[in-house]
Formats: C-alpha cells, sequence, structure tokens
C-alpha cells in the first residue's frame, strides 16, 4: 500500500497512542465486557550484497552495488479489541530505514526523513462481526488480508490482496487491502465466502525490479515472427550506432470504477477428514504487461566515460505503458494427512499434503507500437504505427499479443513430514511463480525470452535480415523459458538444541532454456535445450538460515540468501537482486 509521509514524531506519536489507548481501554473494559489484547516485535534487519549487479551498456547501465543491500528496524504492533459479538484489529507497521539514496541538495541533510526515511504501513485495520442478523453470517469490512489458499507460501488460489516482493527473504507476503468480507456458516465445517475488493492494488516490487526495466532485449510478444523481426531491427540499429534503450516506464491502474471492482467466492469444508475448498475470482492480475510502446530517436552522442571514441549515433528511446490484464481464476484447495505407511507400524506418523491449483482464463492483451520518423543506417522510417505485416505500409497488419486468451494452469502440490521431534521436512512441486503470466509450459507451447539479439554481422544483417522480406528469420536469436516454469522446492528444519534451529531452503528450476537460432545447413530455424544440470542452464535459490531463540521473546537469526544462474536464468538475474548474506534480531512482546 501507499504510505503517507508525516513529521517522525507524529508517526510515532500514533504507535505510541495505540499502545497506550489499548492498554486503557483494556483496563477499563473488563467491568464493561470490553476485552483488549495488545502484542508487537521491535525487529532490525542488516543484510549485504555479495556482488556487483548490472545490466545495460555504458549508454543506458543500471547497477546495484556490492556492500549494505538492506539497513531496516522495524516496529510492529498488534492490537485487538473484542466487545460481544463485535471485534475491531489493528495490526500496523512502522519501519525506519537507513536511507538507500544519497541527499540531493544540502538542505536535505537538515530533514531526518532524507536520510533516515521511514513509512508506516497497516497490513490490517478491520472490524468484523459475528453471526451478524442470524446466526452463522460473519462480517468483516476494511484492510484486511484473505489467504484462502493451502500451499506453503506459494499460493496461485491467493488473487485478493497483491504480492509484496520488495523483501526477497518473505516469501509469498502479501499486502492488506481494504475489503468487504462475508462468511456464512452452513454447518460448523461447510462456509460460504464472498468477498468484495472495491479498489485495485498492484503488486510491490523490490529495488533490484528496475534492472530489469533495462532488458531491451526480452521482448514480450508472443509471436515469434514479431520478435524475430524487431529483433532484427534492434540488431541493425545498434550496428548502426544508435542502439534501443527503455526510456519511461508508466504504469496505467484501473480507474475506481463498480465494473473494475474485484470480487471471489469460496466454499470450504470437510470431506472424508480433509479440508477441501473450491473458488472463483474476477479481477485482474497484479503483475503489469506492456500495452504500448512509443519510440523516438535522439542524434546526440554518448561516449563510454573510459573511451572517448566508443561513442553511439544517438539512441531510439522507448515509451512503455503498462496495464493489468483482466483475468478469471477457478480454484482448489485440498489440504490433510494421509498414512502410507501406518500398515508398517500404527505408531509411524502420517504425512501432511497440500494442493493448490488454480485455472486462469485470462483476457488477451496486445500491445500498440508507434514511433516518430526513424532514420537508421540511411533507412527512413516514417512517423506511425508500425509494419506489422512488413509491405512497407504503417499500421498493417495485426498487433501482437502479450498475452493469449489462452487458460492456464497454475499449482502448488506439496508433502511435509517429521522425523521425530528434531527433523521436519517440505518438498514441493511449483507450476508457476507468482510472476509468471499467460499460456506456455510442457502442456501448451509458450516461451518468455530470456535474452535475444543477432547472430550475424553489419552486412548480413542488412542483406539477410533487413531486406528483402525484413523478417529477421535468418539472424534473431533467443534464448527463452516457458512462461510458467517448474520449479522443485525442498526445506528442511533441524532442531539442534530447544534454542538452536538449522534450516536449509532451495529452489530449483526444472525447466531449462532453450536456444532457438538459423542454421544454414538445413535453412530453418533450430532449436537446442539447456538442461538444469548444464552450466548454460542452471538456476536454483539456496537459503541457509540459523536461528537463535534466547527466552523470553528474543530470537536471533543469521543467513545468505544465494541466488545461482546466468544472468538470463531466472535466478541468476540481476533484476532478481543478487545473493546476499542477512542478520536479524526480534524481540517480541
Amino acid at each position: 500500500m501507499t504510505s503517507r509521509r508525516l513529521p517522525s514524531w507524529a508517526g510515532l506519536g500514533i504507535l505510541v497512542s495505540l499502545v497506550t489507548a489499548g492498554s486503557t481501554v483494556g483496563s477499563t473494559a473488563r467491568a464493561e465486557g470490553l476485552e483488549t489484547e495488545w502484542s508487537g516485535k521491535i525487529q532490525t534487519d542488516l543484510r549485504f550484497r555479495v556482488e556487483d549487479k548490472s545490466i545495460g551498456s555504458v549508454y543506458d547501465k543500471a547497477s546495484l552495488p556490492a556492500g549494505v543491500e538492506r539497513n531496516q528496524n522495524l516496529l510492529n504492533l498488534k492490537f485487538k479489541a473484542t466487545y460481544g459479538q463485535f471485534r475491531g484489529v489493528a495490526d500496523v507497521e512502522l519501519y525506519l530505514n537507513g536511507y538507500q539514496a544519497a541527499p540531493k541538495s544540502f538542505a536535505d541533510l537538515s530533514q531526518f526523513d532524507k536520510t533516515q526515511p521511514y513509512s508506516i504501513e497497516a497490513q490490517s485495520l478491520y472490524i468484523e462481526a459475528k453471526d451478524l442478523f442470524t446466526k452463522g453470517l460473519d462480517l468483516r469490512i476494511g484492510n484486511q488480508v484473505v489467504a484462502w489458499g493451502v500451499g506453503d507460501q506459494f499460493n496461485p488460489t491467493n488473487n485478493l490482496n497483491a504480492d509484496d516482493l520488495r523483501d526477497p527473504l518473505l516469501f509469498g507476503r502479501q499486502l492488506g487491502n481494504f475489503m468487504v468480507k462475508a462468511d456464512y456458516w452452513l454447518t460448523d465445517d461447510l462456509s460460504f465466502s464472498g468477498v468484495l475488493v472495491p479498489i485495485f492494488r498492484p503488486a510491490l516490487l523490490p529495488r533490484s525490479a528496475a534492472l530489469g526495466v533495462g532488458a531491451v532485449d526480452r521482448l514480450p510478444f508472443t509471436s515469434t515472427a514479431a520478435r524475430n523481426r524487431v529483433e532484427a531491427e534492434s540488431g541493425f540499429g545498434a550496428y548502426y550506432g544508435v542502439p534501443t534503450v527503455v526510456s519511461t516506464v508508466t504504469p496505467n491502474l484501473p480507474e475506481p470504477r463498480a465494473e473494475n471492482m474485484q470480487f471471489a467466492y469460496r466454499i470450504a469444508g470437510t470431506l472424508a477428514e480433509q479440508d477441501v475448498a473450491i473458488s472463483y475470482y474476477n479481477g485482474r492480475t497484479d503483475f503489469p504487461q506492456p500495452v504500448r510502446n512509443h519510440t523516438r530517436q535522439t542524434t546526440a552522442p554518448v561516449c563510454n566515460p573510459e573511451n572517448s571514441r566508443d561513442c553511439t549515433q544517438g539512441m531510439l528511446q522507448t515509451d512503455v505503458t503498462l496495464e493489468y490484464p483482466r483475468m478469471h481464476v477457478y480454484g482448489l484447495n485440498v489440504a490433510g494427512e494421509i498414512n502410507p505407511f501406518k500398515w508398517i507400524k500404527d505408531t509411524i506418523r502420517g504425512m501432511g499434503y497440500r494442493l493448490e491449483a488454480a485455472l486462469v482464463v485470462p483476457r488477451a492483451q496486445g500491445i500498440t507500437l508507434t514511433n516518430d520518423a526513424l532514420m537508421l543506417g540511411g533507412l527512413p522510417q516514417a512517423a506511425g504505427e508500425y509494419d506489422y505485416a512488413g509491405n512497407g505500409q504503417p499500421g498493417s497488419g495485426t498487433r501482437p499479443n502479450v498475452v493469449e486468451q489462452t487458460p492456464f494452469m497454475k499449482w502448488t502440490l506439496g508433502l511435509d513430514y517429521a522425523f521425530g521431534d528434531k527433523v521436519y521436512t517440505n518438498v514441493m512441486w511449483v507450476h508457476g511463480l507468482a510472476d509468471e503470466y499467460g499460456a506456455g509450459d510442457w502442456m501448451h507451447e509458450g516461451w518468455a525470452v530470456r535474452q535475444s539479439g543477432v547472430s550475424t554481422n553489419k552486412s548480413d544483417t542488412l542483406g539477410k535480415c533487413i531486406f528483402p522480406k525484413r523478417d529477421g528469420t535468418q539472424c534473431a536469436t533467443e534464448i527463452l523459458h516457458p512462461r510458467l516454469g517448474d520449479y522443485l522446492v525442498l526445506g528442511a528444519d533441524y532442531k539442534i538444541t530447544d534454542a538452536v534451529l538449522a534450516r536449509l531452503f532451495t529452489i530449483w528450476d526444472l525447466a531449462g532454456y532453450t536456444f532457438e537460432s538459423y542454421d544454414k545447413s538445413t535453412k530453418q530455424r533450430e532449436q537446442g535445450h539447456y538442461g538444469l544440470f548444464t552450466k548454460e542452464g542452471f538456476s536454483a535459490v539456496i537459503f541457509p538460515e540459523l536461528d537463535y531463540n534466547a527466552g523470553n521473546g528474543l530470537e536471533l537469526a543469521v543467513g545468505a540468501l544465494f541466488l545461482l544462474g546466468r544472468d538470463y536464468t531466472k535466478f541468476g538475474d540481476p533484476a532478481a537482486g543478487g545473493s546476499q548474506f542477512w542478520t536479524r534480531a526480534r524481540y517480541s512482546f
């Protein structure tokens, strides 16, 4: 959510007042039937990036330096007040950060919020009523998180709340949003729920996501032909000293109208001692997709500061507009316990399982390409809409899609098992991560471009890819990944002592990467595959952690987050933020 900036004393004053009010009301309310409860935590995080991460060339380079990645302090307060059938809940967080950007003026050095910015976020702030109007009807109104999914951190059916990806250590965190939620309990274990979300909120992205904007070679078009043409033309422009860069990115949020409201329904109950729920969601994906690109040309040279002879002849600056496509999601959640080993011995523990599956029916989204008058290598291109058909007529042909109207599935299938009291294990098959959208997997072909370019030299690019067909078939190269990947998630906790816990969490990209280029011997485009166990196809997350519970609410932790793989891979991508070491101290009360 967007935090409102207040004077430093005001922000702290709100939280102190909340605690004081809670304590005061609680002491007087007991006599009047009002029950109050409050808790909280103080937490400090310090993280270090292991190595520099960057993307782009000298003229559009974006980078994250090695060193301190995060210096954050958190005060979290939770307050609950119950009076009969009514309850109010507040969950408020105050963040105090070491500044991430240098002060821009001398006057900034005298302002606290410029050198140590802070924010106040309300994850929960709602009121609810039990058995309202009739027995079994519960109503909750206000800022809240509605989590219907049973998957562990990976939840394709949780679409009512936007994803919060600012902290890579908090997998699966979601943002609170204003909602109206009603639950009707038909029996003690069978309920019907409905939720209305008046205002759409987008996902919050990590700071490192800005590096992804510079990856202009990751074309979003679903059409291979459209991608090959643009890849060839971009390569041709770069050869003649006019590279393509992204100048601006503008997200367009849905207007707060009735037709843009999100809503969802769910029926949940118990069947054969297993928890089962089916759901339906009507709304939008919270990750944006491009709908418009406009290109303009500059002629001022940009030179390498370390080599004055290495200069461009200008740039093709692209202004990108993003929107959030509509979708319907049909969900299934099943969770419970099975015991396949009971026949061996009755004392053997059961195994927990979770299945969370979502059938997503997206609305197709096309993209409009326009440009000012351009001049590349002495070849003019008229202003107007792009010549999609390649016949020399601006605006001819069909606009390419970035999302096809093809249904696709996401799911999480997980098993967990405890070996005695010291070892807990968890394994999951995750099909499609939160930021992956659109049809394309081992069941239905569809690709996300991870890297592209041209394999030809300047003269061949002009002769084979620009003239006569201008289709790029003979020179475009691509490294591809399915739009929906498959990931193996493995986790284990080992309780060394009652106070010390060791944890290891890993994610493995199983899909690998596909390389496509033109084969001169067969005179057609061919594909090759980089598997998981090759240096070109390997991509994984390794997340070790050591926790110490000192007692009386104090916890200390140290760990690392290793993001491995080539720059074009899912986890080796510079936009993922790179590997980090971290420490954390937390006091709960």
